[in-house]
């Protein structure tokens, strides 16, 4: 690769962030802040008692997932607040918080294996906030998702 075709670093400053309503997770936002060839980064923010919709990072779309983004990695690093990741392969009960479950405090990071659905629900009683960062799926996997991210 020429130098030329190379991204050249930046900083984001808090003040440059554009916070947006997520149009299907009511009362959340959400802000990109980096967007790459081969990941996607942001912050979202989430009040007490919200939950995600089911999102699936499965290797094939069954299409009960709201969103599926295909075989992919994805974390949330809590910032502020307590999260319950709930996640499984039936998209009913992890909507329902019936399937498994792990609980995530400030500080700490959950990471988002691939072959699973999950949603995240703010347990807490504060509002939380999370770094949250996606890689991409191979190259030519169809993604059905409501906001779809693009490399720039």
């Amino acid at each position: 690769m020429t130098q030329s075709k190379l991204a050249a670093p930046r900083v984001i400053r808090a003040n440059q962030l554009r916070a947006k309503p997520d149009d299907i997770s009511p009362g959340c936002t959400h802000a990109e802040m980096v967007i790459g060839e081969q990941q996607a980064l942001g912050l979202y923010f989430m009040p007490p008692g919200a939950q995600t919709n089911v999102f699936s990072l499965e290797d094939e779309d069954d299409g009960k997932a709201i969103e599926y983004y295909g075989p992919c990695d994805e974390f949330y690093y809590v910032l502020v607040g307590e999260l319950t990741m709930y996640w499984g392969k039936d998209a009913a009960e992890v909507e329902a918080g019936k399937s498994e479950k792990l609980q995530l405090r400030a500080g700490e990071l959950g990471y988002w294996a691939r072959g699973w659905k999950y949603s995240v629900k703010n347990t807490g009683t504060a509002p939380g906030t999370f770094l949250w960062g996606l890689t991409y799926p191979p190259a030519g996997t169809p993604r059905r998702d409501q906001t779809a991210l693009k490399p720039r």
